[in-house]
């Protein structure tokens, strides 16, 4: 067991203190706390169960989302910059894509981000159907710092 403290990014408040085996064990044992505004920097969240979790403003830069259970999750203004491994995650594509002007897409690929927000489905599924529009979303994200759609999509071509 370790001691973890988790802080407020901005005050450096104390917001969650304990002994526990990493930085997602903890998250896990404490979604249900108000972790607004938390410094995660770098943590690795990979398989976390994080689903209702607060993560308003949560300073999320460098985590490892690998598997990490999102559903439901409250993302909205929490820096996602360099996150990794998210490729798989729903609510985190979702989330980003939110954050995107409406410019950005056009209305035949906002047709297509519906059938994830709508539907769940994973972008293979979409590419099968919607090659084009997925690639030019996927060109748009990483444009906007979330590159690992495009990496996915590409390798898968070749």
């Amino acid at each position: 067991m370790t001691n973890i403290e988790i802080k407020n990014r901005w005050s450096r408040e104390i917001i969650i203190r304990g002994k526990y085996e990493n930085i997602k064990d903890c998250l896990e044992k404490n979604r249900t706390a108000n972790l607004s505004e938390a410094d995660l920097f770098g943590a690795d969240l990979s398989e976390a169960y994080l689903s209702e979790a607060n993560l308003f403003r949560a300073y999320l830069s460098e985590a490892n989302l690998f598997r990490a259970y999102l559903s439901g999750a409250y993302l909205s203004g929490a820096n996602l910059s360099g996150v990794k491994d998210y490729v798989n995650l729903y609510d985190f594509a979702q989330e980003i894509i939110h954050r995107q002007s409406i410019e950005t897409f056009t209305t035949k690929e906002w047709a297509v981000l519906g059938q994830i927000f709508v539907h769940r489905l994973c972008w293979n599924i979409l590419e099968r159907k919607y090659k084009k529009e997925v690639l030019s979303i996927c060109e748009k994200l990483a444009k906007a710092g979330f590159d690992e759609y495009l990496k996915e999509i590409k390798q898968k071509g070749d």
